[in-house]
């Protein structure tokens, strides 16, 4: 064995030894399984150590975005934590400058506070003090949480304290807040969904990155496509476990994240805000649609349309509204009833009709027993008639042999008629249909 490597050896099994029962440590991602992924930077205290492996307490009371829990990993993914200089407070006096940075997309991660719930924590800061430590990240004074505090502290020039905690990267912080923000009570399912989607997509990481460091360790994958997806599998089911959701709704999340995302890019994070807490209500649909409308139509359209559902009007129907052609049929065509889409025609389906009203977005139409007053365009098919007129007329003869024929309930009588709807066209009867027509009328004495 070269000196070398016994140098190694001995460094790491003093670096073991160290991490003893009692040791506050910081987990690293290193050695972790991918359904151990979402422990990565999360601090604790070792409770047992079995050989290689340690069971560690998330109990710090800097890491609540962890419930109380215990967890095995390796101790190689162990790093010793200092735990006097992670809960080292600092005060801070509004009037001297602190020197905290404000970064807008860590900011933007953290739901703002409404009128009332701001006035109340004012209210209690002016009278208590500034309870509650901010959080900034180590060495770059970047503030990770406690935005509302920290702004109103400045205004009303009270002091606050803060601690300091070590964060190996950007990804890392992000995933942090999100956390933390998940394990609050009063966050609403909405923003729940938006955030783990961000933690979704910030451990999922870059498409090239990840295609460099994984294509060797799938080994059954074919494809890019294929490998990218497996990925991403693997840290959905590692958060999906976390959080007690399947799978898919971490990834559905994820669209979401990137929709919210999008329309506070075009339209303002107070846009972005706003729908998180519920003004106006919006189904995932409508948030998903209408950040579509921005890729596809633009920020102009999409702010109109956003402001007209102030006025409760879906803004899924309102896309499908705007998106609709002018009104193709006309007064007095002859069409065929098609159920697509609206289950209420099925019954009336290959029936045919005469328009009677044309509209922006529908039709009214006559058919051989009643009269409909709206049917979409759609769902009308035309019929090449050989006369309008005919047509016309023969439908009035049906319509008014019907009214008599129902309130009989002669059975035979309704098949003929029922029969009689199904026809290709009312303005081509055949000689048998046209005796048939005429028997019916002479036995109701029309």
């Amino acid at each position: 064995m070269s000196i070398n490597s016994a140098s190694t050896i001995c460094d790491e099994q003093q670096n073991l030894q160290l991490k003893t029962v009692g040791s506050y440590v910081t987990i690293q991602p290193d050695n972790l399984s991918p359904r151990q992924e979402y422990l990565a930077y999360a601090r604790g205290k070792i409770e047992e150590i079995n050989g290689n492996i340690a069971s560690v307490l998330l109990d710090e009371p800097l890491n609540h975005a962890y419930k109380p829990h215990v967890v095995n990993v390796q101790l190689s993914s162990l790093i010793l934590a200092d735990s006097e200089e992670v809960n080292e407070e600092k005060v801070i006096t509004p009037s001297f400058d602190s020197g905290l940075q404000i970064d807008s997309e860590f900011k933007n991660l953290i739901p703002p506070l409404s009128v009332e719930e701001k006035l109340q924590l004012e209210a209690n800061l002016k009278e208590f003090g500034c309870i509650d430590p901010l959080v900034v990240w180590k060495d770059k004074s970047i503030l990770l949480d406690g935005h509302n505090r920290y702004d109103l502290c400045t205004k009303n020039q009270i002091s606050y304290k803060i601690v300091e905690i070590d964060m190996v990267s950007r990804d890392a912080a992000i995933c942090w807040i999100v956390n933390n923000q998940l394990g609050r009570r009063n966050t609403t399912p909405e923003v729940a969904s938006y955030l783990r989607g961000k933690r979704y997509l910030h451990l999922r990481g870059n498409r090239e990155d990840n295609l460099k460091q994984n294509s060797s360790k799938c080994k059954t994958c074919t494809s890019e496509e294929e490998v990218e997806d497996a990925i991403s599998m693997d840290k959905a089911k590692s958060l999906a476990a976390e959080y007690k959701v399947s799978p898919r709704t971490i990834k559905n999340d994820a669209k979401l994240s990137q929709a919210l995302d999008c329309l506070g890019d075009a339209l303002g994070e107070k846009v972005k805000h706003s729908i998180l807490s519920r003004s106006p209500k919006m189904t995932k649909e409508d948030i998903l649609s209408l950040a579509q409308v921005v890729h596809t139509q633009g920020s102009t359209v999409a702010q109109q349309i956003f402001d007209n559902k102030q006025g409760k009007t879906s803004i899924v129907q309102q896309i499908k509204d705007k998106q609709r052609v002018p009104n193709p049929r006309i007064v007095g065509e002859v069409c065929q009833i098609i159920s697509k889409g609206d289950p209420d025609l099925k019954q009336y389906s290959g029936c045919w009709c005469i328009i009677n009203a044309v509209n922006l977005h529908s039709c009214a139409i006559r058919m051989w027993k009643m009269d409909l007053p709206t049917v979409k365009p759609e769902n009308l098919e035309p019929i090449y008639t050989a006369s309008e007129e005919i047509a016309d007329r023969n439908s009035q003869r049906i319509r008014r042999l019907a009214d008599k024929v129902y309130r009989s309930g002669e059975t035979t009588h309704i098949a003929v008629l029922e029969a009689l709807s199904r026809i290709h066209d009312p303005a081509s009867l055949t000689t048998q249909q046209e005796r048939i027509l005429s028997f019916l009328e002479g036995e109701y004495d029309l």
